[in-house]
């Protein structure tokens, strides 16, 4: 290694470590507060019994419709899944304006798997993980875009459940 590569992965690694110390006191002195940070998660909607009360809470009251332009896919193969543990879920949509989008699951102990505001500069594909819960259930992708909802449902059967 020459002289020049040694001393730009030591600025590298000094940036680094100022950059996690500097957090790290801003954690400890109280001025980054969890309360602060976590000001806007959804916790009726996280803690909501039904798909309904989720779409409610989380959504408020709206048209809800459905589009060929949102793509969804759960698994693969998609219908049967052996390990709810860590099911592969894809989000493909054409759509326009994409403000929020939530992934629901009615047969799981509390439906709201996830959900996410996007912000213009966010491009789909989007891929995640999720967890679910053995025997049949529907997954349901939830996007409000423009002002209105889309959904898509897809039907599936867990072999195995993970614990959630």
């Amino acid at each position: 290694m020459t002289k020049i590569t040694i001393d730009i992965k030591r600025r590298i690694l000094i940036k680094k470590s100022l950059s996690a110390s500097t957090i790290a006191m801003v954690a400890t002195s109280g001025l980054l507060l969890p309360q602060r940070v976590l000001a806007h998660w959804p916790t009726k909607a996280f803690n909501a019994e039904t798909v309904e009360d989720v779409l409610l809470a989380l959504l408020g009251k709206a048209n809800i419709s459905s589009s060929e332009k949102l793509n969804f896919s759960v698994g693969k193969p998609a219908k049967r899944i052996a390990n709810g543990g860590s099911v592969s879920v894809e989000i493909n949509s054409e759509l326009e304006n994409i403000e929020r989008f939530a992934i629901l699951v009615d047969n799981n102990p509390f439906p709201l798997v996830m959900s996410m505001d996007f912000s213009p500069d966010v491009l789909l594909p989007l891929k995640t993980r999720i967890k679910l819960i053995k025997g049949k259930s529907q997954v349901i992708a939830v996007v409000r875009a423009g002002g209105k909802l889309y959904l898509t449902k897809r039907d599936v059967r867990v072999d195995t459940g993970g614990d959630i």
